[in-house]
């Protein structure tokens, strides 16, 4: 018997479909993301394939306007980085042929340039018009160039904070750093997405674009902001949740705890 939903994940795909739906009702488009784990073999790594593709079958037959988020440890980067950037391209193509939107999450800092390097190959696969996202974390010191990477083949950016071991720990200097990735991004007219419950930082976008508000998409995790994600909605933003399920649960909810005590520790809360 699978698990009960937690504040942070949901145990099968149906029941992220099922807040997938809800979520759409109001305003709010979804990424779901299936909580793996670490392969210990290729053939691992092909059943973690078919689960991504059961996402973007789940979404077509359901009719509802959302992506999927796949993180390279899932698909065997661990284990042979070629074979796992395979991997990446056959789910791109299978989500492009589904019209499903298409993130790469980037994780540890050891795993950042494979990473990169297979958002590039999918870009140079895909046609004009389908799209695909890769989310850069503003804590590393070499963002700035993988930035630079991504809009050059044509990659929609999510900008984030990061949630492993940075270059940089101090709350305000990671804020400052994502404020300078966000304003480049913004004054190079290309559309960025961001992932932050981080009052400041939400509202300083906002302010920063003002009425042109198709050129950013606000992203948050389940489990928090929920008041936000339906003001910001309601106001006419593009507001998208991110909606793990799956077993393996344990490392992805850790981090997530860790966030909020650390918040506490500095005497900071996220967005409501």
């Amino acid at each position: 018997m699978s698990r009960t939903p937690s504040r942070w994940t949901e145990p099968s795909l149906q029941n992220a479909i099922d807040r997938c739906r809800v979520r759409s009702a109001q305003g709010i488009h979804c990424t779901i993301a299936f909580l793996g784990g670490q392969p210990q073999t290729d053939e691992q790594a092909s059943q973690s394939v078919k689960s991504y593709l059961d996402i973007i079958v789940a979404l077509s037959e359901q009719e509802l306007n959302g992506s999927i988020t796949i993180k390279p440890t899932t698909l065997g980067a661990l284990l042979d980085k070629a074979r796992c950037t395979e991997h990446i391209l056959t789910i791109f193509r299978e989500a492009v042929a589904h019209g499903a939107g298409f993130e790469i999450a980037t994780e540890a800092k050891g795993l950042v340039e494979c990473t990169v390097k297979a958002a590039v190959t999918c870009a140079k696969a895909a046609k004009e018009g389908q799209h695909l996202t890769l989310a850069l974390q503003a804590y590393l010191d070499r963002t700035p160039e993988d930035l630079k990477i991504a809009l050059d083949n044509g990659i929609r950016l999510r900008l984030v904070k990061g949630a492993y071991l940075g270059d940089a720990g101090e709350f305000k200097e990671i804020q400052e750093r994502f404020r300078r990735l966000a304003e480049g991004v913004l004054e190079s007219k290309h559309f960025l997405a961001v992932g932050t419950h981080d009052t400041e930082l939400i509202e300083w976008l906002m302010k920063r674009v003002g009425s042109k508000k198709q050129l950013v998409e606000f992203g948050f995790l389940k489990g928090l902001s929920d008041s936000t994600k339906l003001d910001l909605a309601g106001q006419g933003w593009d507001v998208l949740e991110y909606i793990p399920f799956g077993e393996n649960v344990e490392a992805y909810e850790s981090r997530r705890w860790k966030f909020l005590r650390e918040l506490e520790h500095l005497g900071k809360a996220p967005a409501p």
